[in-house]
């Protein structure tokens, strides 16, 4: 899986066509079935949903799946995701072999592998690994999830040293809490509401006032919807644009040390784009994935550009808001008539 960066790049629109870009051992059982732990003299220590031996295999075993998914071209993820992630990655190694990039991307060894293991969590367990690669300065943070067939990644995020997550909350254990999707206690927004006030901000090109209050004047969430609302302008009067956005069920959020969350959602997303009665303007996806995915064909009536993204949200404790430093989007399809 590689983080592929959403351009913020503007429609044109010309006529007679008019162009439309968007933006773009004991160990190797445990990502089966963990194994059984050894006899122990000493007195029981509470534990998470996981031992922290347990989730260094669990991320040692991910690193060789993902290393063996993108060997294999990019077409066999379930070893090491599920979900949304792995629709995702499976329509990136599909547009990359589209395009003529190469699905395997040098992987350096794991370095400085920190781990937020919650004490309890509703439903599934699950806890994040946050790490770095050797001689790289950004860090990953990968969320695991206990599946019917052993741990699977199912959020990313990268980040730059600068923009790095702040700590996550520990008790004396050195547990972390994990929030429940609904659960806003000190937070500008629950984690649920947080995905869904991005995907309004998306869906009403950023005029919805109570999703802009949510997240900082330069997050991501906020500048996507300015591109969207520039791109609609480009039309003219020759085309419509609507945006259909939507989150994902899983979200996922830890406490930070300081009272704020680090949540990672994800977004489905339609641009849909409509010739309006009379016109002679065609449109023609032009940016270089979604050219590849419609084979450069060029629309007369209705265009549809099918989009996902991942992304963190680091909220500070109440009333700051969010800020999104990660993004990984990918278009999954674009066709129309």
């Amino acid at each position: 899986m590689t983080m592929r960066p959403l351009p913020l790049v503007l429609l044109a629109l010309a006529l007679p066509v008019a162009a439309c870009t968007a933006p773009t051992g004991q160990a190797a059982s445990a990502f089966g079935r963990p194994p059984s732990a050894a006899p122990s003299q000493e007195p029981a220590q509470p534990r998470g949903v996981v031992s922290v031996a347990e989730a260094r295999t669990v991320l040692d075993q991910w690193d060789k799946a993902e290393a063996d998914a993108q060997r294999q071209g990019g077409t066999g993820w379930t070893a090491a995701e599920t979900g949304f992630a792995a629709t995702m990655s499976k329509a990136d190694s599909r547009a990359r072999e589209m395009i003529g990039e190469t699905v395997t991307t040098p992987r350096q060894a794991i370095v400085k592998p920190r781990f937020a293991i919650p004490g309890k969590v509703s439903g599934a367990a699950w806890f994040m690994a946050e790490f770095r690669r050797k001689g790289g300065t950004a860090w990953s943070q990968v969320i695991f999830k206990k599946t019917p067939d052993g741990w699977r990644m199912v959020f990313m995020s990268i980040t730059s040293a600068k923009s790095r997550p702040p700590a996550v909350a520990r008790d004396g254990d050195g547990l972390a809490t994990a929030l429940a999707p609904d659960d806003g206690d000190g937070l500008v927004a629950s984690p649920r509401r947080i995905a869904q006030a991005h995907a309004r901000l998306q869906a009403t090109y950023g005029e919805d006032r109570d999703a802009l209050r949510v997240f900082t004047t330069r997050a991501i969430p906020r500048l996507n919807a300015d591109a969207r609302r520039d791109e609609r302008a480009t039309l003219g009067n020759e085309w419509t644009m609507e945006v259909r956005s939507r989150p994902v069920a899983e979200v996922y959020a830890l406490r930070t040390a300081k009272g704020g969350a680090l949540v990672w959602y994800g977004i489905r997303q339609q641009n849909i784009h409509v010739a309006r009665p009379g016109t002679t303007a065609t449109m023609t996806f032009t940016d270089r994935v979604p050219a590849a995915l419609s084979h450069g064909r060029s629309y007369e009536r209705r265009a549809v550009l099918k989009s996902a993204g991942m992304y963190l949200a680091v909220v500070p404790r109440s009333p700051g808001p969010a800020r999104v430093p990660a993004e990984w989007f990918i278009s999954l399809s674009a066709g129309g008539s």
